[in-house]
């Protein structure tokens, strides 16, 4: 059995000015051929999971091409011409395939086109032709459009957000392929969307509605209804002309598999007023905090700057509303400026200047901040997540700086990686439980690890490109008839369909 796997991810933020090009995916590492095997042997990454399910089968692995990019903006195309032609040159060296394992974000924009993940699934499977087995992992927060779910003979999501199941939801894809593969041509997906979005920060796998649907769901596996399933929760940031929130299912019964997608379908739809959020003011944040005396941090999700969701990772608008208050609560606070990173280089440590804080990259949604601050301490960059999402993976975010002004301490860095990771504090010597208030760039990612050592979390109105409030958003090509812009029901859910 020969199976070719290719990687590439980046969930795109369309309404991030920041174009995302080579370096950025030199950043996240590019990897081809056998170095892409020994370079992703042994991680927690989907990859890795694939390899594991094909090695137990003593089958023949074919490592193409791996890229990953942190989120950000839509991705310069000749980046995607690039990636398109190196997969083209290794599947064809290496013709025939048995199958071809694919991880991919699933929520990739370019600059040309929309729907990057279809068009390299269409372009794949042209390639390789109707009897390779097209298996495929993406990401919780994929738009899964029709054409990826024409060319793939299975779609897989991770199961968890904060996603912690990299490698369970590669090593699903390859065992779904692979079982095919030997002969069980009676497992078929079927596809079905929901035209709704919602914003990332109203829901988890943790509690919840959403976390009863995915048990629910789990529960038709344990029973043998299903052979898998996945929800996806379309990237609410991706303004695109063909999507929406998508249900997957895999069963040996075609009648079973179309019926199960469309009752999940309903039911996700049924919760869609539960992914509403309310959010608090930052200043309403900051006068708790100021009460804190629990010896645990109270958290400012400041989630509409998340990295994570494509936005900048650079407003200042905490700190700025910190210091209009002239408060004295006892902050931990991160921003990407690398203009500060290299003045505080030039600074030095224990040396105190003036410093023009935020909004480098983004200078629509916030404004930078002037402040009179100490240098404590300056680093490399390169720091290892505790996890235990991403446990022991390794990252850089450029030479960092911390700075303090007063009772905030403030990492400044060229391009936050992993922050809801408490690494991204630790590392640098700020250790977030001694502290009042915490600011998190963040989602949910960081609720693994913050839930257990916080006293109380708040979603907070912040501004930024990743805001939960979506009707701030100027969307332009996304259709008026989704949720929330328009009134949905049952009835706005089309039939599942089953391509192969």
């Amino acid at each position: 059995m020969r199976i070719a796997i290719f990687e590439i991810r980046q969930e795109t933020n369309t309404f991030n000015p920041v174009i995302t090009k080579i370096e950025d995916y030199e950043q996240g590492g590019i990897f081809e051929g056998v170095d892409m095997y020994k370079s992703l042997k042994g991680t927690s990454s989907s990859v890795n999971g694939m390899f594991s399910a094909i090695e137990e089968i003593k089958g023949e692995i074919i490592p193409i091409y791996s890229m990953i990019a942190q989120s950000g903006g839509c991705v310069e195309h000749s980046v995607i011409d690039h990636f398109i032609e190196k997969i083209t040159i290794g599947i064809e060296e290496n013709l025939p395939l048995d199958g071809v394992f694919v991880s991919l974000h699933g929520a990739t924009q370019s600059t040309m086109i929309d729907d990057v993940c279809g068009m390299i699934l269409e372009k794949t499977r042209n390639l390789v032709g109707e009897n390779s087995v097209i298996s495929v992992s993406t990401d919780l927060h994929a738009n899964v459009t029709e054409k990826m779910a024409r060319n793939a003979d299975f779609i897989c999501a991770y199961h968890t957000y904060p996603h912690v199941d990299f490698f369970e939801t590669g090593y699903r894809a390859a065992k779904l392929g692979i079982t095919k593969i030997l002969g069980n041509k009676n497992l078929k997906m079927a596809w079905v969307t929901v035209p709704m979005i919602v914003p990332a920060s109203s829901y988890t796998t943790l509690h919840g509605p959403f976390s009863e649907l995915m048990s629910y769901c789990e529960s038709l596996i344990e029973s043998g209804e299903l052979y898998d399933f996945s929800i996806h929760q379309m990237q609410p940031w991706l303004d695109v002309k063909i999507g929406g929130s998508a249900i997957i299912t895999v069963a040996t019964d075609i009648i079973k598999a179309k019926s199960y997608a469309e009752k999940i379908a309903k039911k996700l739809m049924s919760n869609r007023h539960e992914f509403s959020v309310s959010l608090y003011s930052i200043d309403e944040v900051i006068w708790e905090a100021e009460k804190n005396k629990s010896g645990k941090p109270y958290i400012l999700v400041d989630a509409a700057d998340s990295p994570n969701a494509g936005a900048c990772g650079d407003s200042a608008e905490v700190l700025s509303r910190i210091l209009e208050l002239g408060s004295d609560v006892k902050t931990a606070f991160y921003i990407n400026d690398s203009k500060a990173v290299e003045k505080a280089f030039l600074v030095g440590v224990g040396n105190t200047d003036q410093f023009s804080i935020g909004s480098t990259i983004d200078q629509v949604s916030s404004k930078p901040v002037l402040v009179e601050a100490l240098v404590r301490s300056l680093h490399d960059g390169i720091f290892t997540q505790e996890g235990p999402s991403g446990r022991f993976l390794k990252n850089n975010i450029g030479r960092t700086a911390v700075l303090s002004v007063g009772n905030i301490d403030i990492i400044v860095c060229k391009s936050i990686l992993a922050p809801g990771d408490p690494q991204i504090y630790r590392h640098f010597g700020i250790e977030p439980t001694f502290y009042q208030l915490v600011n998190i760039k963040a989602n949910t990612s960081f609720r693994v690890a913050y839930e257990p050592i916080s006293e109380k979390i708040f979603e907070t109105d912040t501004p930024g490109v990743g805001t939960s409030i979506l009707e701030k958003l100027p969307y332009k090509r996304i259709p008026r008839t989704f949720f929330p812009f328009s009134e949905i029901d049952e009835t706005s859910i089309k039939s599942s369909i089953v391509f192969r």
